[in-house]
C-alpha cells in the first residue's frame, strides 16, 4: 500500500514477475510503497527457520525490493510470529498473497 492507503500501479517489465524478479511499483502520492506491518504491534513478525533452506526470514516493509529470504523467496508462514503475541491467522499469508 502507499502512504496515502492506496493501491500502488505495479508494471512488470520482465515477465513473469515472481520474488526473483519483482514487478516495478509506483505510488501516486509519491511515497515508496510498502506492506503493513501484520502484528497489532506496529511490527513484523520474526520467522524462525522460515526459508527453504532452513534460515530465518526478515520481514520489512518492502518485500519485494528486499525479499526475507537468501534465496529471494518468502517464508512458510506458520514458522512466523508476532513478539507481542498477535495472532497471525490469515494476516501474513493474506499479505504474502497480496505482494506486487
Amino acid at each position: 500500500k502507499c502512504a496515502d492507503d492506496t493501491k500502488p500501479k505495479c508494471t512488470c517489465p520482465n515477465k513473469p514477475c515472481n520474488a526473483k524478479n519483482p514487478p516495478d511499483c509506483t505510488c501516486d502520492d509519491g511515497s515508496t510503497p510498502g506492506f503493513k506491518p501484520p502484528c497489532d504491534d506496529g511490527s513484523f513478525p520474526v520467522c524462525a527457520g522460515g526459508c527453504s533452506d532452513g534460515s530465518d526470514a526478515v520481514l520489512t516493509a518492502d518485500l519485494l525490493q528486499n525479499p526475507p529470504c537468501p534465496d529471494g523467496g518468502f517464508p512458510r508462514p506458520r514458522t512466523c510470529k508476532c513478539a507481542d503475541g498477535t495472532n497471525l491467522g490469515r494476516k501474513l499469508l493474506k499479505a504474502f498473497l497480496q505482494r506486487g
